[in-house]
């Protein structure tokens, strides 16, 4: 057992859950949990983590301010995949390892994208609410089966996603960043059990021309940024569905209202949003909206892999180059 290190929880289902709490404390003497059932941040974050030599991090935003007043602090281990909170120059300043598992929650998260893309094909919430309301409805919806989804972002999630889509016989369409080989491409759809030629990397124009399905898969950088606005939304189908279950800020939300809100056939499912909590949000007044509480991780099997790995790269890191 490690006797010398402090070790602080900043997340809360890491802290609320037994099983990784007692992994955690059968390796390392010292811990400090986050009980307050609260995301922690600014004076209270520093204050949580000032013991700590190192860290278990999830949502919370290790920004300079904070940063600077941890001087402790060697080891920062992230609890999901999420680096946009962490600033990363300033790990590599203080000499701050860091810890991440890249796709820990790819199950999970492509579970949650590929119900929601159901829950929009089926016009699920509609049908729901009106029943609710006293009306019997039989308004058509439409199958997965042979949609064109455009996937913006083929990483580990993207591909997952992918993956799960194959017995649906879509055709998949990516936008990334990164340029695949067309040895690669081939690799790809083997091992993705699609045939060669049914998973085509694109421009994001083409993609976003040719979708049904619109699924966001990319990591909230610069880049990135509003990479969703009028410009593009302009774009899609009248009826597309559009997933959001990486990050807010990636679409620009007020452009997304217009276009949803001149769009009645349109659907939206989002997990994330630019500010959470999301509750005053106006894309929850839109009855072709769905929202879900940034949620995607959270479940059983989701939090036991994304706390392992969390306690494996307290002590399994890297310096940042």
């Amino acid at each position: 057992m490690n006797t010398s290190d402090t070790i602080a929880v900043a997340s809360r289902s890491f802290s609320r859950n037994e099983n990784l709490v007692a992994s955690l404390k059968r390796k390392y003497s010292s811990v400090i949990l986050n009980e307050t059932d609260k995301t922690l941040a600014g004076d209270q974050l520093v204050e949580f983590l000032m013991p700590a030599t190192k860290a278990i991090i999830g949502i919370e935003d290790l920004s300079e301010p904070i940063l600077e007043k941890l001087p402790l602090l060697q080891v920062i281990s992230k609890y999901g995949v999420g680096l946009n909170n962490i600033d990363l120059k300033l790990l590599k300043k203080r000499n701050i390892r860091l810890g991440f598992t890249p796709g820990v929650n790819k199950q999970s998260v492509a579970e949650l994208a590929l119900t929601l893309t159901l829950l929009g094909l089926k016009k699920i919430k509609d049908n729901n609410l009106d029943i609710i309301n006293g009306n019997w409805s039989q308004e058509k919806g439409s199958e997965l089966f042979g949609k064109t989804v455009g996937l913006l972002g083929f990483g580990n999630i993207g591909q997952k996603l992918a993956a799960l889509l194959q017995p649906f016989n879509c055709r998949i369409l990516f936008y990334d960043e990164k340029v695949f080989l067309d040895s690669e491409m081939v690799n790809l759809a083997k091992d993705l059990n699609y045939e060669a030629g049914s998973i085509v990397q694109t421009s994001l124009e083409q993609l976003l021309k040719e979708s049904s399905i619109l699924s966001i898969h990319l990591p909230l950088i610069a880049s990135t940024q509003n990479i969703i606005s009028k410009k593009e939304l302009d774009y899609l189908k009248p009826d597309v569905c559009i997933i959001n279950t990486a990050r807010g800020g990636i679409i620009n939300e007020k452009d997304l209202f217009k276009f949803l809100s001149q769009q009645p056939l349109s659907f939206a499912g989002f997990d994330v949003y630019k500010e959470e909590p999301a509750m005053n949000n106006p894309l929850f007044k839109l009855t072709n909206f769905f929202g879900t509480s940034h949620r995607s991780s959270l479940t059983n099997e989701g939090i036991s892999s994304m706390g392992m790995a969390a306690i494996n790269g307290l002590d399994d890191n890297i310096e940042i180059t």
